[in-house]
C-alpha cells in the first residue's frame, strides 16, 4: 500500500503477480543508487555498460575519495564535486543491469580515507581480487582523474627548482580546430588501443598531448595504461625541444593549406551546410605519430553530422580519403612507392661502374623483406611494428 501511494500506482496493490520474494527496485538510476549506498565517496559521472561472459549487462562506475585538507598540496574546482587538493580513484563499483545487484571494490587498498571507511563499514567492500575476471577485463582508467592529473602536471613536471620557480617551462592542454570557422577547443583524453614506444603489444590506453605554453607544437604526451597489472600506470612521453613535432593545430594548418582538401571544405561550407572537423587523435607509431583527423558535414536544418573525409598525417605526407580503412590502405601503398624508387635506382647500385651486373643489390633485398614484413604486421593490426618496417625501408631508401 505505501508503495502504490508514494508511486501513485495502484496496480501495486491489485495485481496477483507478487509474491512473498518480490521486491521493488526503488533506486534505479546507476550513480542514485550508488549514492544511497556510499554517499561519502564521489561518484563518476560516466557509467559504462560492459557484457560479461555469461551475456549480462553490468554498469561499471568509478568512485572517487576526496579532502580539500591535504597539506601542500595545491587545489582544483571541480564543480559539482567542490575544491579538492586529494583524489584517489580507490573503489570501482559494478551494477547489474537486469536486477541492480551491486559490489563495490577496493582498487586502491593503500588510501587511508578508503581504509578507514572499510573498518566502518566491512560488509560493504571487497577487495579488488574479489572482481570476476570478466568484469576486471573491462576496468579502466577514468577520465576525470586523468584530467585532474594532466592539469596538475602542466607545472609539476619541471624538476628544476629555478626553472620551476619562475615558471619557465610552463606546458598547454593542446587545442584542436573545430569548425572550419577556426573555431577551437581543449583537445579532450581519447580511449585508443595503441601501443606505447618499446612495447610489443597493443594496449588499451588513456591519450592526452601537450603543447609549451602559448605555443602548437606538440612537446609531450600522457599516456594512462589500462590493460592487466598496468592498470593505473600513467607514462609521459616528453619529446625534444630541439626537434618541431606537429601538434594538432599546426596539423589542422596544414590540412587547411592543401590545396585538394580546402577546396573540398570551402565547397562543403556554403549555405546551407557547415563543415565541423573532430578532435584530432594523436597516435604514436614506433618512433613517430600518427595524425587522425575527421571531418564532418552537418545540415543547417537537420544538425545530424555526417563523417565526410578522413585525414591521415605521417611525417610530411596528408592522406585524404573517404574512410579510415581507406586511408590506412594508401598509407600502405606509400611503402609500396618507395620499394618502386628504389627499385628504379636498382641498376646503377647493382652496377655503379657500368659493368655487368652480379644481381639483386642487397639494399634492395632488404626493402623487399621489409615490405614483406610491412604488409603480414599491417594485416594482423600491429601499427607500432609496421610503423618500424615503414621506417627500415625509408631508411634503406635514403
Amino acid at each position: 500500500l505505501a508503495a502504490a501511494i508514494r508511486e501513485g500506482e495502484p496496480n501495486i496493490v491489485l495485481t496477483d503477480y507478487f509474491t512473498p520474494g518480490s521486491r521493488m527496485m526503488i533506486h534505479r538510476k546507476v550513480r542514485e543508487r550508488l549514492q544511497q549506498l556510499a554517499g561519502f565517496l564521489i561518484w563518476d559521472e560516466d557509467p559504462y555498460l560492459v557484457i560479461t561472459a555469461d551475456g549480462r549487462l553490468v554498469w561499471i562506475v568509478d568512485g572517487y575519495t576526496t579532502s580539500d585538507a591535504h597539506p601542500y598540496s595545491r587545489a582544483l574546482d571541480l564543480g559539482d564535486m567542490g575544491r579538492v587538493n586529494y583524489m584517489r580513484n580507490a573503489v570501482k563499483a559494478t551494477v547489474d543491469d537486469y536486477d541492480g545487484e551491486t559490489h563495490l571494490y577496493i582498487f586502491a587498498p593503500d588510501d587511508p580515507i578508503i581504509a578507514a571507511y572499510q573498518r566502518l563499514f566491512a560488509d560493504l567492500f571487497r577487495p579488488a581480487s574479489a572482481m570476476p575476471a570478466d568484469l576486471r577485463a573491462h576496468a579502466r582508467y577514468p577520465e576525470l582523474l586523468f584530467r585532474v592529473q594532466a592539469e596538475i602536471y602542466r607545472t609539476y613536471h619541471m624538476l628544476d627548482p629555478q626553472s620551476f620557480y619562475n615558471k619557465e617551462d610552463l606546458w598547454d592542454l593542446a587545442r584542436h580546430v573545430t569548425s572550419q570557422n577556426q573555431g577551437t577547443d581543449i583537445v579532450t583524453p581519447t580511449y585508443v588501443v595503441a601501443a606505447l614506444p618499446g612495447e610489443d603489444k597493443p594496449e588499451f590506453l588513456l591519450l592526452l598531448p601537450f603543447t609549451p605554453r602559448n605555443k602548437d607544437n606538440l612537446i609531450g604526451l600522457m599516456a594512462a595504461r589500462c590493460d592487466g597489472d598496468h592498470l593505473g600506470e600513467v607514462v609521459v612521453l616528453q619529446l625534444s625541444k630541439q626537434e618541431l613535432i606537429f601538434g594538432p593545430m599546426q596539423i589542422a594548418a596544414r590540412i587547411n593549406q592543401d590545396q585538394n582538401i580546402s577546396k573540398d571544405l570551402s565547397l562543403w561550407n556554403q549555405q546551407g551546410s557547415q563543415v565541423l572537423r573532430g578532435q584530432t587523435l594523436v597516435l604514436p607509431v614506433g618512433n613517430t605519430f600518427l595524425y587522425v583527423d575527421p571531418i564532418y558535414i552537418q545540415a543547417t536544418e537537420a544538425r545530424m553530422p555526417q563523417l565526410k573525409k578522413v585525414v591521415l598525417a605521417v611525417g610530411n605526407r596528408l592522406i585524404y580519403a573517404d574512410t579510415y580503412g581507406q586511408a590506412l590502405g594508401q598509407l600502405s601503398s606509400g611503402a609500396q612507392q618507395l620499394v618502386q624508387q628504389a627499385t628504379a635506382e636498382a641498376p646503377s647500385l647493382a652496377s655503379p661502374r657500368g659493368g655487368p651486373s652480379s644481381g639483386p643489390d642487397p639494399r634492395i633485398l632488404r626493402v623487399r623483406d621489409h615490405l614483406r614484413r610491412y604488409r603480414e604486421l599491417a594485416a594482423q593490426g600491429h601499427w607500432a611494428e609496421a610503423g618500424k618496417e615503414l621506417e627500415a625501408i625509408e631508411a634503406e631508401v635514403r
